[in-house]
């Protein structure tokens, strides 16, 4: 998805917050990604685009881009915070950690233990945006049982 169909500076508008070049080529090395992208590389997407926008930059407007609705944020697994434009649908991840392997889930997939939870503890989940960690099938197959 790119963020050009998101109306994202109307967004930014509406949320009291500037549209800017700087945020427009961020937005950019986000949707360039197509998943989940770390910092480092939306980083060196962006400095290729302009070397004047510093990393602090980017990471304040990583912030703010996932703070109104923009952008999801996650722990895939990698040691760093991926980023990837908010899709219109909740989604989830699937990350193997036998083979690195990353998998998308719709919102469906959960329905059922986030209506559980809302039921047992009364706790409303807010999340859009899951990453659950174990074994593909291929590595669960190679490990034997």
């Amino acid at each position: 998805m790119t963020h050009h169909r998101m109306r994202w500076e109307e967004r930014l508008w509406a949320t009291g917050h500037r549209v800017t070049r700087q945020r427009s080529l961020i937005l950019d090395a986000v949707c360039a990604g197509e998943g989940h992208t770390p910092l480092g590389e939306i980083y060196a997407r962006v400095r290729r685009a302009d070397r004047s926008i510093d990393r602090s930059t980017v990471y304040r407007a990583l912030r703010l881009f996932v703070e109104v609705g923009l952008v999801v944020a996650a722990d895939t697994g990698s040691g760093e915070t991926s980023y990837e434009i908010k899709k219109p649908r909740p989604h989830h991840h699937l990350v193997c950690r036998g083979c690195g392997g990353e998998q998308e889930i719709g919102d469906d997939a959960t329905a059922a233990m986030f209506d559980e939870v809302r039921r047992r503890h009364g706790f409303e989940i807010a999340t859009d945006h899951l990453v659950l960690f174990g074994l593909c099938e291929a590595c669960r197959c190679r490990a034997g049982p």
